[in-house]
């Protein structure tokens, strides 16, 4: 075998750099559970990768969707404003309305209060004129029955004094008027 400088160079260098030291580089074994695992990794890889696709998928197909109700909300809103603002007017009409017949109310109210208690004072001073009237009544009907049985008595006590004197004045004989002295009438 013959050495020649280029197939010496290497191996000098190697004994010049590494004295004393051997170096042992180790391939590792790959078994079945390796390949395995490193199937599966690239499998979570691409799964991975899949999944984001789809969610940009989905988000994007959310931007459109949500850009489509955005334009249809910005239709309602622009066909809806009049409406609102009826609705406003309407119901500012309503609160005046409200506001008005609060104060019809409040006078009617006031003035039904002034009417019931003039009423009430009218029917007590025409309650207290009655009673009024009415003593008024009572005392004139004891004056005119007092006048009457002394008038009665009056008028008896002359045809019985007549009819003692003889007078013209007496009644007529065929009648005879009894003279009672007990009649106390006063």
């Amino acid at each position: 075998m013959m050495l020649t400088a280029s197939s010496l160079v290497p191996s000098l260098l190697q004994a010049v750099s590494t004295a004393d030291t051997i170096i042992a580089k180790t391939l590792p074994v790959r078994g079945v559970l390796e390949w395995t695992s490193g199937i599966l990794q690239i499998l979570v890889l691409l799964l991975g990768i899949g999944v984001l696709a789809a969610a940009i998928v989905l988000l994007i197909g959310i931007k459109k969707a949500l850009d489509k109700i955005e334009t249809s909300v910005e239709k309602l809103t622009a066909e809806t404003r009049p409406l609102l603002a009826s609705a406003t007017g309407i119901a500012n009409d309503a609160r005046e309305v409200v506001a008005m017949v609060k104060i019809d109310v409040e006078r009617v109210t006031d003035a039904a209060a002034a009417i019931s208690e003039q009423l009430l004072d009218a029917a007590e001073t025409t309650a207290r004129r009655v009673d009024e009237v009415n003593a008024v009544i009572d005392v004139l009907q004891a004056e005119l029955e007092h006048t009457a049985i002394s008038t009665v008595a009056a008028v008896r006590g002359v045809r019985v004094g007549a009819a003692a004197l003889g007078s013209p004045l007496a009644p007529s004989r065929t009648r005879t008027v009894p003279l009672d002295l007990n009649d106390d009438d006063e």
